[in-house]
């Protein structure tokens, strides 16, 4: 199976033969035209191809009409009330974005929870996974590019070239940095503490892990006190999961 997580920035991709993986990459949304050759689509000979985006129509279309091209079709992922052992807590399940619910789902299945699933893309999501395998609800933040980005936007004096974080910032490009940082730190800890409370409610007295993911997690993971690992793969191997249940 050859698994696609289409995002608002970057296309990623995983081919695997049963649960292994045997290649990946990434590029940018910007580079579409390109993606076939990228991820050697016609030397993988994919039997079945499933995806998850939550991009616009467009770039759905354009990945569409180039597989199409070679003879496959996608099965796109949707968000259910259930799947591979995760209850869906969201309003409405099926407006929960598929990334989301894939790797909340390849969590549950790599044994994680309880815990936040953490992705820092474009958007920072942060979803709370209890000990039963139920997904309680999560938050949105906006990610770290777009923090700068809406700074440069609406600050006459600020662009969005940041620095690097540091605990005492002495110029304006660290300082843009380490406030980016440390706000969304501070969200992914304001979420743990309220999940780790309704743990402990429950007698369940261990502090939930945080699993992180996305393009910004290696920036986000040193100033984290919590259990935290990064998975790079982790949306991916839930589309591969998400798609397998919904066949049988």
């Amino acid at each position: 199976m050859l698994a696609l997580d289409i995002g608002n920035t970057r296309l990623k991709w995983a081919a695997f033969e049963h649960d292994m993986i045997v290649s990946r990459g990434a590029m940018f949304i910007a580079e579409l035209d390109q993606f076939l050759e990228r991820a050697g689509v016609e030397k993988l000979k994919p039997t079945r191809i499933a995806g998850s985006h939550v991009a616009n129509a467009v770039t759905r279309r354009k990945i569409e009409e180039q597989l199409a091209s070679l003879g496959h079709t996608v099965e796109w992922i949707e968000s259910k009330a259930s799947c591979g052992g995760v209850v869906n807590s969201y309003d409405e399940p099926a407006r929960l974005g598929t990334d989301r619910w894939a790797a909340l789902v390849a969590s549950w299945q790599r044994k994680l929870g309880p815990c936040l699933v953490v992705s820092a893309g474009t958007a920072l999501t942060i979803d709370q996974l209890d000990e039963t395998g139920r997904f309680l609800g999560g938050a949105i933040v906006a990610g770290y590019h777009a923090m700068l980005g809406g700074l440069a936007g609406n600050t006459a004096a600020l662009s969005v070239d940041a620095g690097d974080w540091t605990s005492q910032p002495r110029n304006t490009r660290d300082a843009l940095a380490t406030g980016a940082i440390d706000a969304m730190v501070g969200a992914i800890q304001a979420s743990h503490a309220r999940l780790a409370k309704v743990l402990h409610e429950r007698g369940h007295f261990r502090e939930p892990k945080v699993v992180l993911t996305g393009g910004s997690a290696y920036r986000l993971l040193p100033h984290l006190r919590a259990d935290a690992t990064v998975i790079d793969t982790l949306a991916l191997e839930g589309v591969r999961l998400v798609a397998l249940e919904a066949a049988r």
